[in-house]
């Protein structure tokens, strides 16, 4: 707690507590005039703007769209209609790009030129991280030049293709994962580690499931998509809930977590009607917590909640998915292990968790196990999770049926911010809401 207090009052000096704009739309890094910060004092900030933001606005708009949440009044009433438009993402587009990766590039580029293998590692894993989730949601979008500006003045960036984005995704978890093998280089990570605490080898670990995570998510354009996934997972994979890539965040009110605060000052969006019905299709004991209203006496959403950005239950379904078709009872077995896992992590009590693992509906046996099933249970586990969002446009499920209209969006907007400033940006007439990203064809 030491550590996340002094790291609070660091970052609240440069966050606005507004929950619309947590972080703000500045840097602590002027990209004119960048400062020489050191790779422990970046470190967290950065995992703290990503965290909140993965947890956040990203958890709040996609949710929308996965009816895990519905729009109440306000602002939501009319995102929940599929009214979303440029404005809408201006604060995301932010926090990723000037707050998130502009601060990450930042210690990426300290790390290399100090030598510092292990931080070096880490900002690319969360620069790869932070790259997937937002290529998912936008599909094209700025990476190759998107961060010199000191080196050339490039303001209006080209946007690279989702394709060419995947694969510097990929090539940047192999080097991670080769810096994180060696020694850290003199100056390594600890305490400023808010996720794993300088652990290197849960690192290892996270590029793993990372890659996992997104080879999974090509399955609809490579045959070979499924091998790929339990390739990446070969090299080490979460053994358990304590190899989750969670940050805590606190009591004090700088330090609230993102559901939370945005409940306490906004509370326009609920914990949505279809997600609520799938729960008591299956009698499931979650409906206690995950399917509870939106109140600051939620039982998940606490102040002091730890957000996951991967977690052992999503890849065990990962794992389910991929050796369906290959292994069935290993597949059943890891379908087994997700469902577990979440149970717990939604605090379900010892009879709830027997009673739901002797369901019929649930227990299905590996010979019945389908890829509906897996896919559902995912769904269930991972409430609010913007991952649940790429499976349901890779596979269809659940089968959801649009709030208004005829179809449910496949991406978010432009931030209008960049539409303004950067005539690189896709137009919206050619590429709306509706229209599938580059792996979604």
């Amino acid at each position: 707690m030491k550590i996340l207090k002094y790291i609070f009052i660091l970052v609240s000096l440069i966050f606005i507590t507004s929950c619309e704009d947590y972080f703000g739309s500045e840097s602590n890094i002027d990209p004119d005039n960048p400062t020489t910060v050191t790779p422990n004092v970046l470190l967290p900030q950065v995992q703290a703007r990503l965290v909140y933001t993965y947890g956040g606005d990203f958890a709040r708009y996609i949710g929308l769209y996965t009816q895990h949440v519905d729009g109440i009044s306000r602002q939501f009433a009319v995102l929940g209609q599929y009214g979303i438009s440029p404005s809408d993402t201006d604060t995301p587009w932010s926090n990723i790009y000037t707050g998130t990766l502009n601060s990450n590039r930042q210690l990426l580029l300290t790390s290399r030129a100090g030598g510092f293998n292990h931080y070096t590692g880490i900002a690319l894993a969360l620069e790869s991280y932070s790259m997937l989730i937002s290529t998912d949601l936008w599909g094209d979008i700025p990476y190759s030049d998107a961060f010199r500006f000191a080196e050339n003045g490039v303001y209006t960036p080209t946007f690279d293709t989702q394709q060419d984005v995947y694969n510097q995704i990929l090539t940047n978890l192999s080097e991670a994962r080769t810096l994180l093998s060696t020694q850290g280089g003199g100056n390594v990570p600890g305490n400023d580690d808010l996720i794993y605490r300088g652990d290197v080898s849960k690192w290892i670990k996270f590029t793993n499931v990372l890659e996992a995570r997104a080879q999974l998510h090509l399955s609809k354009v490579n045959s070979d998509a499924y091998a790929k996934v339990l390739s990446a997972l070969s090299g080490g994979e979460f053994e358990h809930s304590g190899d989750n890539a969670g940050f805590a965040f606190g009591n004090p009110a700088t330090e609230n977590a993102p559901w939370y605060q945005y409940i306490e000052q906004r509370d326009d969006c609920e914990v949505g009607a279809t997600y609520v019905a799938l729960l008591q299709s299956f009698d499931d004991p979650r409906l206690a917590t995950y399917g509870q209203p939106h109140t600051n006496n939620h039982p998940i959403w606490t102040r002091d909640q730890t957000v996951n950005l991967l977690s052992f239950t999503e890849q065990e379904f990962i794992k389910a998915e991929a050796l369906l078709s290959s292994d069935r009872s290993a597949a059943y077995e890891a379908y087994l292990s997700g469902i577990s896992s979440s149970l717990m992590e939604a605090l379900v009590d010892d009879a709830g968790y027997d009673s739901y693992l002797e369901n019929a509906s649930v227990a299905v046996g590996a010979d019945n196990l389908t890829l509906e099933n897996i896919i559902t249970q995912k769904y269930l586990a991972l409430y609010t999770d913007p991952e649940v969002f790429s499976d349901w446009r890779r596979t269809n499920f659940p089968a959801l049926i649009p709030v208004t209209g005829t179809a449910i969006p496949r991406r978010i907007p432009y931030a209008q911010t960049e539409i303004l400033s950067n005539p690189n940006t896709p137009s919206q007439a050619e590429v709306g809401i509706f229209n599938p990203v580059w792996w979604d064809q």
